[in-house]
């Protein structure tokens, strides 16, 4: 049978069982977590998903985030992808994939993983310096670490939708490629990005947040918002899911005036790869 491309709904569909599956998981595990980012918008301003939108995105401190990873490695119906189990994985953060799909991407030179399909996305939050200077500091070598292991990831450097923007790139930007590859290879930016992950003990830490993004100060929140007693539940397609209390707080740092809608034109998927039923 051919593979059949999968509409929103059937995504939507899909990636919802996928954060059940995980709450379910946390519940039983005394884990915390949060939906986050695009997901706790969609909960506040719709109740559900963002309406021309599929992603789910989670977030755990990193000794939740960890247990967690370790509980989904031995499960046997969905499929993890971690830098702690994959070689050459291009995120920060790991995507768990329903195995009955499969992402194509649009791109070309993307480095994508092979039984990637509909998935959620699993962010640890980390510890971070408690000095704003030293959070800048901090932040700007984590991502000199993350340019490492992404310009030394194969052709990475070279993804684009055209082929012919692709063939500029593998000119323009191999002279940074060179650069990084003279330095070290993939796993040697890849262990030192990891390794400065855990600088900072999350539970001794005041501040925390995802490592990519904290060189925007809206990206870094009091640790004290993923303190157990600061969770409660949200209404996410008809379902209760679990969030911080500090909602309001957090959505108006990363998202701003977060009840308005963006203009009509901007209410679109910007995604760069389909997902078909395998």
């Amino acid at each position: 049978m051919a593979e059949r491309k999968m509409n929103l709904d059937e995504i939507k569909e899909t990636a919802l069982k996928m954060l059940l599956y995980v709450d379910d998981i946390c519940k039983k595990n005394n884990l915390r977590y949060s939906i986050f980012y695009g997901t706790l918008l969609g909960a506040v301003r719709h109740k559900g998903f963002i309406p021309w939108d599929d992603d789910i995105d989670i977030v755990l401190p990193r000794p939740d985030y960890e247990k967690l990873l370790g509980i989904l490695a031995e499960d046997k119906n969905y499929n993890i992808a971690s830098p702690m189990n994959r070689t050459e994985y291009r995120y920060t953060f790991s995507k768990l994939f329903d195995p009955k799909t499969k992402l194509v991407s649009k791109q070309f030179f993307d480095y994508e993983e092979k039984d990637a399909g509909v998935f959620l996305d699993i962010f640890p939050l980390d510890g971070l310096p408690e000095n704003k200077k030293e959070q800048l500091l901090f932040a700007d070598e984590i991502d000199s670490y993350k340019l490492g292991f992404m310009n030394t990831l194969g052709l990475l450097y070279a993804r684009s939708y055209s082929r012919f923007r692709s063939a500029v790139k593998l000119i323009l930007k191999y002279p940074t490629h060179k650069k990084y590859k003279n330095r070290g290879d993939y796993n040697y930016w890849r262990t030192l990005y990891e390794k400065k992950s855990l600088e900072y003990s999350y539970e001794k830490s005041k501040y925390c947040g995802h490592l990519e993004y904290i060189k925007y100060e809206k990206a870094i929140y009091p640790t004290e918002w993923f303190e157990k007693e600061n969770f409660q539940l949200v209404d996410f397609e008809g379902h209760k899911i679990s969030t911080i209390k500090n909602t309001d707080q957090f959505l108006k740092q990363y998202f701003g005036d977060y009840m308005t809608l963006p203009p009509k034109e901007e209410q679109i998927s910007n995604h760069s790869y389909d997902f078909y039923w395998k």
